[in-house]
């Protein structure tokens, strides 16, 4: 039962509104049009930059923002200007850069709401999500720079994130334990292979909360969907936490509701129980 009056409801992407095919379930377009003629906004938070948004849910007329490299920005539907950044500066994009450099990891940055990556790295990828609905979303995401590092020299190229990929959990604490030691950076884990990398104090919850204020919503009148370690933040300060079936077990000890899974329209039906 939900004690209190929804005004904002806050949906992550990835295993949550989406399911494994990259795309919306059956009806829940229908139902996230009637959430906001009831004035329900409706806010996508995810990890993504604003161009790896699948064209599916940015045609959501009923979208308003978009939160979108877990925090770092966000972005307005109409006309696709951001309202509020919170990136990296560019020399702790370079000290992050040389960190990860180091460690010999493949890593991309995500920057002016796209994902800058090498050849040789997107090519890795493709050879690990060949035939599968991420190789798609690389393709179409993904702008080749001939090098990382010349991007940088840009002075005014400040990383909104960095998205690393580790081959072993030892390498992951390596590369860990280097970040903690340079400060002013904060990480959490995606899956067992991923790092996500963002400036301190820059998370899902926080741009929640900026949301919130530049919506004039009190933020206890936000429900909250996700299924990853990236989504506590925002799931610990709405008013209620909506955990998806498929979700960690860690996401799941942190909500109210246990929805059904991402591909089961999951965050479809708790909407129109809320309705």
């Amino acid at each position: 039962m939900i004690d209190r009056e929804i005004k904002l409801i806050g949906i992550d992407l990835d295993g949550t509104l989406l399911n494994d095919e990259k795309q919306l379930c059956d009806g829940v377009e229908d139902t996230l049009k009637k959430a906001r003629q009831k004035g329900i906004h409706i806010v996508p938070i995810t990890g993504r930059p604003f161009n790896g948004i699948p064209e599916c849910v940015k045609a959501l007329d009923e979208i308003e923002y978009f939160i979108c490299s877990n925090g770092a920005s966000i972005i307005d539907a109409k006309t696709k200007e951001s309202i509020y950044t919170f990136s990296m500066t560019n020399e702790k994009s370079k000290e992050v850069f040389g960190v990860l450099k180091s460690a010999k990891c493949i890593f991309e940055p995500f920057a002016d709401g796209v994902c800058y990556t090498e050849q040789e790295i997107l090519d890795s990828y493709i050879g690990f999500f060949r035939g599968s609905p991420v190789e798609e979303y690389l393709l179409s995401t993904r702008v080749i720079c001939d090098s990382i590092q010349a991007l940088l020299t840009d002075e005014g190229k400040c990383a909104d994130e960095f998205f690393v990929s580790c081959e072993s959990k030892e390498e992951r604490e390596k590369i860990c334990k280097m970040l903690d030691g340079i400060g002013g950076v904060q990480y959490w884990f995606y899956d067992d292979r991923y790092i996500e990398i963002t400036k301190e104090g820059c998370d899902k919850g926080s741009a929640l909360e900026t949301i919130c204020r530049h919506l004039g919503i009190d933020i206890k009148n936000t429900m909250a969907f996700g299924d990853g370690d990236n989504d506590l933040f925002f799931l610990e300060k709405a008013g209620v936490a909506v955990a998806m079936e498929n979700a960690f077990p860690s996401v799941k000890a942190k909500a109210d509701i246990i929805a059904k899974s991402n591909n089961e329209n999951g965050v479809g039906r708790i909407i129109e129980e809320l309705l």
